[in-house]
This record gives structure tokens, C-alpha cells and sequence, in this order.
């Protein structure tokens, strides 16, 4: 069957929306939009719809992905412009594209993500004080955490999980931009990074006030950054 996939944003006024919510949010605009999405078999079909990675609860993003799976062939265009009138307020469609039938599955492909965090000083940041802890906080070999688990609280080194992490100050705030590792190789949540940072650094960032933004979603693959939309 085709496959289209569609690339969004979630605003700021849904980013408490949970995945699940999102998930029954997006169901909703494919039926008011008529689009002819397949549905599995048996006795609770459910329309065949998937995403690339969760957005977590109070995080907005810029560009999130999904594939439709589809009864028939539609044109991608005629796709894009029902979903974009169909959408409730703060989910906005972008784009889309009919991707081939052996395109790997969204979750499976994408395994990096991109963030722009800001978070507010309890007292005044110099730039170049903050520019040299992050230095010494990538030079450190291991950053280990607690991590809150079903069995309680277990260590986890989440330094294998940063691909990158600059910061820079802004009046009274502080704002990082930062590259964590998603999927089977180690997911990493961009908070982790932030608190763990200010833990060890000990500047006055206030780790309960975090605004998260995601910014990117991509594949990295043999040293090559890949876009979700740049499939053959």
C-alpha cells in the first residue's frame, strides 16, 4: 500500500499535549480530512499511522514526522492541504511526501534529535564562564546520572548520548542548544544534559523552569546527517 509521509509542528499552546493525546488528535484530523488511511485487521482496528519519536509532555517542536499508510494512491499535494484544514489549533502540517513501500519505518530510522532548551538564572551568567564549563563538561569521559526506573533509581552515563551542546546568555536567562542520541543506541532527553550540566558546573540554572523546544529530527548514517524527507 502507499505510504505518505507528513511533517509537522506542535505549537506552544498544545506542547502539554501527551504522545497519546497527539496521537488521537491526529487521528481525528485524518478522518475529518477523509483521508483514506488503512486500518489493521482484527477485532480493535486502529488506523495504520506512525511516528518517529514521542515529543514529550511540555515540549514543542519544530518538525515532527509521521507516515500514513493509505488504501489507495492520493496525490501528495491534495493530502497536505486536507490535513493543513483539518488540524486543530498549535499542529500545523509542513509538508509531506509519498515515500516508497521499502522505506524503513520512521522509528527505526530516525536516531538523533535537536533542542533548544532555556532556563532562568537564579543570579547573573558571564558568557565566556559558561562557554569554558561546557568545555570541561564534554571533556568528561563519564556523566552519569540516577535515572528513575520501575526498579527504582539506576545510574545511567549519558555522556555517549551528547552529539553536541553549546549555551550562550540572554539577559536573565540561559539558553543551550543540544544534540542527544534517540532510539536503540541510548536515548537521551535533553533535560538530563541541562541538569547534569548545572550539577556539575554549579551556576545558578534553574532546572524546574526549562523551556524545551525540539528543533530537529534526522538519521544520522555513515557520517551523513539525513533528513526524514530526503528518502529515494
Amino acid at each position: 500500500m502507499p505510504r505518505a509521509r507528513i511533517e509537522f509542528s506542535k505549537g506552544d499552546r498544545v506542547r502539554f499535549l501527551s504522545h497519546l493525546d497527539l496521537m488521537k488528535a491526529m487521528a481525528r484530523a485524518i478522518r475529518r480530512a477523509e483521508i483514506p488511511i488503512a486500518f489493521s485487521e482484527g477485532f480493535n482496528p486502529h488506523p495504520k499511522m506512525n511516528f518517529a519519536s514521542a515529543v514529550a509532555v511540555g515540549v514543542s517542536s519544530e518538525s515532527e514526522y509521521m507516515d500514513i499508510e493509505l488504501q489507495h494512491e492520493v496525490d501528495i499535494k491534495e493530502i497536505v492541504g486536507r490535513l493543513a484544514r483539518a488540524m486543530p489549533p498549535g499542529l500545523d502540517i509542513k509538508g509531506g511526501r509519498i515515500v516508497p513501500d521499502s522505506t524503513p519505518a520512521l522509528m527505526a530510522e530516525v536516531n538523533r534529535a535537536a533542542y533548544h532548551v532555556s532556563a532562568p538564572a537564579g543570579e547573573p551568567v558571564n558568557g565566556e564562564e559558561l562557554s569554558a564549563k561546557i568545555a570541561h563538561f564534554l571533556s568528561t569521559p563519564e556523566i552519569v546520572i540516577e535515572k528513575r526506573t520501575k526498579k527504582g533509581l539506576r545510574p545511567k552515563d549519558i555522556r555517549p548520548g551528547i552529539t553536541h551542546f553549546r549555551g550562550s546568555v540572554s539577559g536573565e536567562r540561559v539558553g543551550f542548544l543540544l544534540g542527544t542520541v534517540l532510539g536503540s543506541d541510548g536515548s537521551v532527553r535533553p533535560e538530563e544534559v541541562v541538569c547534569a550540566f548545572a550539577k556539575q558546573s554549579g551556576l545558578p540554572i534553574d532546572c524546574d523552569s526549562l523551556y524545551i523546544r525540539r528543533i530537529s529530527l534526522y538519521t544520522e548514517k555513515d557520517g551523513k546527517q539525513i533528513d526524514p524527507m530526503d528518502v529515494n
